[in-house]
């Protein structure tokens, strides 16, 4: 039996998906994955293009040509557009890999939920920056999480970052995710994997924001030397 893979349509239905990919075959898979693609890489460089996440380029205006800094922003454009493919590339099939070793679910049944997964996540980023863009200013924490929250109770800048990545988006994803499992596990382990699936999260926070802690401004001067 053949089945649409139909993104809206399984984004509510997630353990639907897991039931047809067991019963038959699935069609148009390699459309949707490349729209999810495509639509990524056209956000990050819209946000590039803005000016989010830019911040550093900007005293380079006052220290180079006009040229120099054109070539400079096509630069950070084009690190920002292959930042985008391996952004959604390791959420589609690199935590496809990681759930398929801890459920013990075939990585190619995952691959689908997870390019359900990467589209979620490009709606978030989507939804912040129209509201960045709308204020015409940006915050390093994002509204959707415990982040604000976190700054105003805590002086501990790591544990403001671990929060600021727990995000609503993060309990949908989660839920969705174990929605999923449920419709391949059997045996009643399914307490078991929501654990893993949160912790699965909570690790990728805490490197997210060990990674964000890194003073890598600092780094570079210190091996360059304050200078090129």
């Amino acid at each position: 039996m053949f089945f649409d893979y139909r993104f809206w349509h399984f984004l509510t239905r997630p353990y639907e998906l897991a039931s047809q990919l067991q019963t038959g075959t699935m069609r148009h898979f390699n459309r949707r994955l490349l729209i999810v693609f495509l639509a990524g890489i056209a956000l990050f460089a819209l946000r590039e293009t803005w000016g989010m996440g830019t911040e550093a380029l900007t005293p380079l205006m006052t220290t180079m040509t006009t040229t120099d800094y054109i070539i400079a922003r096509y630069a950070s454009l084009a690190g920002t557009v292959l930042w985008s493919v391996l952004y959604i590339a390791f959420h589609v099939f690199g935590i496809a890999l990681i759930l398929s070793t801890l459920t013990k679910i075939p990585y190619r049944q995952l691959v689908p939920l997870q390019v359900l997964i990467a589209g979620v996540l490009l709606m978030e980023k989507a939804v912040l920056f129209i509201v960045f863009a709308a204020k015409g200013a940006t915050v390093s924490l994002s509204f959707l999480s415990f982040g604000p929250l976190a700054v105003t109770v805590m002086e501990n800048w790591y544990l403001i970052l671990f929060l600021n990545q727990l995000t609503v988006t993060s309990a949908l994803i989660i839920t969705l995710q174990y929605r999923f499992i449920r419709g391949f596990v059997v045996d009643g382990r399914w307490k078991e994997h929501l654990w893993i699936l949160i912790g699965l999260h909570v690790a990728m926070a805490l490197i997210t924001a060990a990674v964000a802690y890194i003073p890598f401004d600092s780094i570079l001067n210190s091996l360059f030397g304050g200078g090129f």
